[in-house]
């Protein structure tokens, strides 16, 4: 049974804070993954011995020091949308200190502990309102050899691994019986991971040509009337250079991306933005994949939405993103709150989540049925639907963006790791195309090939195979947060079983 001295209520506190700032370390930009490792070590011996209530307290405040560290960009929506994301993420870190103490009171508490984790990611990510699944630790080992496992087991697998290795060092820690045994674990993770990363890749024969136009915005204009236009005519001005590029070069595009909110109009609807549309594309002479706002519906409705816009036919395959930003892109309980809190009157009309995969079936060149998947934003925290794509039979992954909102924050770094991460599990390249920082073009290794840079207008030309693998951790992944639930449920029975008083 693990024991530990008592520590002062100051020590406890500095080295909670320790321990959530080091696991933090972890998440882009910063990308120190070892910390990571040390901080699920930490916390988990800080909760050894502690009584429920305590070790809520002490998890919460090393979950407020990470979620501070990580999401506090979240703050460029307002100071409170910040101060609440923050608070309310750190009760399900003080949730894992509770359950983490009384696990580590079991003889498998080494196996246990490591469940507890991904169960804990399960539920904030799935609660409320579809959850938070943003920092998860399977997320900090984009650069580190344990990314080999991505393919084979998902991120949620590796969630587990990460942790696995945290509390494997603790145990080497703190009991020498087992010291030779626990190093050798750790030391196995990071060899059969590494190994796994270079395993070949098949290639295929067919392959497509994507011109990726990030167009840039003027954000003093964000807000104003001209906005709008102004962002769909620079996709119109960068779609024009991408056409040149790629004829100079002797290139033969079979697409051109569009980011999210590329037209801020419904390009439809609204007359003028669908002459700029339809302009961008018989310049280009091949289809254009539009991420557009289109209108819900439902009167005072919208959707955010990829629109596969050919120019000859125009507008064909559409797909509307399911996964939406509570009270950044609608308003739950909108009739009780909007008198209260009259400040979400800045969200705007609500959005109205589509339904399906993001594949759609599409003609371009050569090719008269492609299947291009997309992921639109916020969607790249969710595993079942990226996972949908693959399992819909997506050739190819787009992901497309609006990060205007959080240039000059954690968020575009964090969200191009999400990429690497989704390229990796899917064995597809993945084509990320944002408004105005980072677009990039990841292999499958998760490696950026090419990259644009943040408030930049820019063209990424890219040529990435058709592929139709389906990799073992679409298969697998989701049946392991179910039963790390399981696993950690039942062990937290044990423990109330074992305290029970002998009847006799």
């Amino acid at each position: 049974m693990l024991t530990r001295p008592t520590l002062p209520p100051l020590l406890m506190l500095v080295l909670s804070v320790a321990a959530g700032l080091l696991l933090g370390l972890g998440q882009a930009p910063m990308g120190v993954w070892l910390a990571t490792i040390v901080g699920v070590a930490l916390l988990t011996w800080l909760m050894i011995g502690l009584r429920g209530r305590t070790a809520f307290g002490w998890g919460t405040l090393a979950g407020l020091a990470l979620n501070t560290l990580t999401i506090s960009w979240v703050s460029v929506l307002g100071v409170w949308v910040a101060v609440a994301l923050v608070a309310f993420m750190a009760l399900w870190w003080g949730l894992l200190g509770l359950i983490v103490s009384r696990l580590v009171t079991l003889r498998g508490w080494a196996f246990l502990v490591p469940a507890a984790w991904v169960a804990i990611e399960f539920g904030a990510g799935s609660v409320p309102f579809g959850g938070f699944p943003w920092l998860r630790l399977g997320h900090t080992t984009v650069d580190q050899p344990m990314s080999g496992f991505l393919s084979l087991v998902g991120v949620t697998g590796v969630s587990y691994l990460v942790a696995l290795v945290g509390v494997l060092g603790l145990w080497a820690a703190t009991t020498p019986t087992v010291r030779i045994k626990s190093i050798a674990g750790i030391v196995a993770l990071f060899v059969v991971g590494g190994l796994a990363n270079l395993l070949p890749q098949k290639q295929p024969e067919q392959s497509v040509t994507v011109a990726m136009v990030q167009p840039n915005v003027n954000r003093a204009e964000k807000g104003s009337s001209s906005y709008a236009r102004s962002v769909t005519n620079n996709a119109l001005s960068e779609t024009i250079f991408a056409t040149a590029l790629a004829r100079t070069q002797g290139e033969k595009v079979d697409f051109v991306l569009w980011p999210e909110n590329a037209t801020d109009v419904d390009p439809v609807n609204d007359a003028e933005t669908r002459r700029l549309v339809e302009l961008s594309a018989a310049i280009a002479e091949v289809p254009i994949f539009v991420g557009a706002v289109t209108d819900g519906p439902k009167p005072d409705t919208r959707q955010t939405s990829s629109i596969w816009w050919d120019p000859q036919t125009g507008p064909t395959a559409t797909y509307h993103k399911r996964n939406l930003v509570p009270f950044g892109e609608y308003i739950p309980f909108r009739e009780q709150l909007l008198p209260v809190l009259p400040i979400l009157r800045q969200v705007g009309r609500d959005s109205v989540p589509g339904e399906g995969s993001g594949v759609v079936e599409v003609a371009t060149g050569e090719y008269g049925h492609l299947r291009v998947g997309t992921i639109i934003c916020f969607e790249l925290a969710y595993d079942d639907t990226v996972y949908d794509l693959i399992r819909d039979g997506a050739e190819v992954i787009v992901s497309q963006s609006n990060t205007n909102t959080y240039v000059g924050t954690f968020e575009p770094h964090q969200q191009l790791v999400l990429n690497r991460v989704r390229a990796m599990e899917t064995g597809r390249e993945v084509l990320a195309s944002t408004l105005n920082s980072y677009s990039a073009v990841i292999d499958t290794h998760g490696r950026i090939v090419e990259q644009a840079e943040e408030l930049d207008a820019a063209t990424l030309i890219a040529t990435v195979p058709l592929r139709y693998n389906v990799n073992l951790s679409v298969r697998l992944n989701p049946t392991i947060s179910w039963l790390a639930v399981a696993a950690t449920l039942l062990a937290l029975g044990a423990t109330i079983v074992r305290k029970r008083p002998d009847p006799r």
